[in-house]
């Protein structure tokens, strides 16, 4: 098996091995550490603007607490996001998404996956599609969720922007599914990948691309079985094995 010419090292919310997760701070530290792609969620503020986190409530990740979708944009950046991983990211701010698009250089594309809150969020992919549009990057986005409906409304509204399904356990169906649902990608725990699902994603034009893996030996094994990149939380680790084999 090959290895893909468009491998992406993934900086699972940024460098969060290494900086406050979903932070500018981290996703600057996953660029420097060579990803090729920076992985991110977003939820959807109650006045409508799309912040990056990753979940629906603040406590954990922030000094704050509440739920996202009961809060405007101005009140969930009140917050710090930087505080839990020292006084060195002291005052790092829950971003915005237009945020990391200025942020982001030429060569890193964005893998933006939509989470929920209560439940899924009303107008997000609208929301999404148009800033996304307004930057001029939908060829540069892999649009990811567990949340089958919105990526069933991205197919429908903007069918040239790559969508992937995220899922934790074996679907024995998944790669007649991505085909009949029209998805591009597939987004499986590294756990569940094997040769079967790489070549029959090879077979049927799909990306495989597995999350989040952090040790080194398995890291080499998923980039020799073949898939097409690799989410981690130490980019830098896994742009020393891309670089061993002689990837980069």
């Amino acid at each position: 098996m090959g290895i893909p010419d468009d491998f992406a090292i993934i900086g699972h919310r940024g460098a969060m091995g290494h900086a406050p997760e979903n932070t500018l701070a981290s996703f600057r530290k996953a660029i420097d550490m060579g990803a090729t792609m920076l992985e991110l969620d977003v939820h959807l503020t109650k006045d409508g603007e799309l912040v990056v986190i990753h979940d629906h409530e603040l406590a954990r990740t922030t000094t704050g607490s509440g739920l996202v979708e009961d809060m405007t944009l101005t009140e969930v950046r009140s917050f710090d996001a930087g505080i839990t991983m020292g006084a060195n990211y002291q005052g790092e701010r829950v971003p915005t998404l237009q945020e990391v698009m200025e942020l982001i250089d030429a060569q890193t594309a964005l893998n933006i996956e939509i989470k929920a809150g209560r439940q899924i969020y009303p107008g997000i992919v609208s929301r999404l599609l148009e800033v996304i549009s307004h930057y001029g990057l939908g060829d540069r986005v892999v649009i990811s969720s567990f949340h089958r409906a919105y990526l069933r409304e991205v197919v429908q509204k903007a069918p040239k922007i790559e969508v992937a399904l995220l899922y934790a356990e074996a679907l024995p169906q998944v790669l007649d599914e991505a085909i009949q649902e029209r998805w591009q990608g597939l987004h499986p725990w590294y756990r569940i990948i094997d040769r079967d699902l790489i070549d029959g994603a090879r077979r049927r034009g799909l990306s495989v691309r597995a999350w989040t893996v952090n040790q080194l030996p398995e890291m080499v094994s998923l980039v020799k079985l073949g898939v097409n990149g690799i989410c981690t939380n130490f980019p830098d680790m896994l742009k020393s094995v891309v670089t061993e084999l002689g990837l980069r």
